[in-house]
């Protein structure tokens, strides 16, 4: 993931719904991350499957 900094008046300039969106998107790339580690291997299997549409 690529990682940005940013000022604290660079902050304060992103609108709160922006700010919000990637903020839900960063967390919810790290619960999905963090789910796979616990996948079986044939779980996993399903998992690609269905994400490439083959299930």
């Amino acid at each position: 993931m690529v990682k940005a900094k940013f000022s604290p008046e660079q902050l304060q300039a992103i609108d709160d719904e922006d700010l919000a969106g990637r903020l839900r998107k960063i967390m919810t790339t790290h619960a999905v991350a963090g789910m796979l580690d616990d996948f079986t291997p044939e779980q996993m299997e399903i998992f690609d499957a269905a994400v490439e549409g083959r299930w």
